[in-house]
């Protein structure tokens, strides 16, 4: 079994699809002994175009899928909710799932883990620092509590408050 991270973020229909992205990771990856685990949702400018403001979260998951496997069905759960995989990287966005992180595994193929992102945008950064404070990076091996502790970009974020529907594992959990 791995644990595995994934950013979330929309911002087209943001409410919409942030929710439908939770349930399709819910319906595909939770049990009862294995919840799906999400941060608050986050605000956050566009980084790298002028767009509209993006909603954000980190959401992580224990399972026995493959990084290949788990890849695919990111890209599936986008494209069902509008994700155009032809558009530029810096676009506005429907969905987009990205996996973070898969336990401590350090690639560049078939896709970089850990995203460089993670140090990079507060976006992610934040979100994931919440998520899993006492979780260490797997190539600095520091906390993502203390890389948002010494976090110096300049990107503005705020948590917002947005409902769930009620999942049955489904936890927004802050601490895990």
């Amino acid at each position: 079994m791995s644990w595995v991270w994934f950013g979330i973020g929309s911002n087209r229909d943001r409410e919409h699809f942030i929710k439908a992205g939770i349930c399709a990771l819910h319906d595909t990856f939770a049990s009862e002994q294995r919840p799906l685990f999400v941060s608050r949702v986050f605000e956050s400018d566009s980084v790298g175009f002028t767009g509209s403001r993006f909603y954000n979260l980190v959401a992580c998951v224990e399972t026995d899928l493959s990084i290949n496997e788990i890849q695919t069905i990111c890209k599936t759960i986008e494209k069902a909710h509008g994700h155009d995989g032809s558009a530029t990287r810096f676009s506005p966005r429907t969905l987009d799932i990205d996996m973070l992180m898969y336990d401590t595994v350090v690639s560049a193929a078939p896709v970089q883990l850990p995203r460089a992102e993670i140090l990079t945008n507060a976006f992610v950064l934040w979100p994931l620092a919440e998520l899993s404070p006492d979780v260490r990076h797997p190539i600095t091996n520091k906390t993502f509590t203390e890389h948002w502790s010494n976090y110096s970009g300049e990107q503005k974020l705020e948590p917002i408050s947005l409902a769930f529907e009620p999942l049955p594992y489904l936890i927004i959990d802050h601490s895990h």
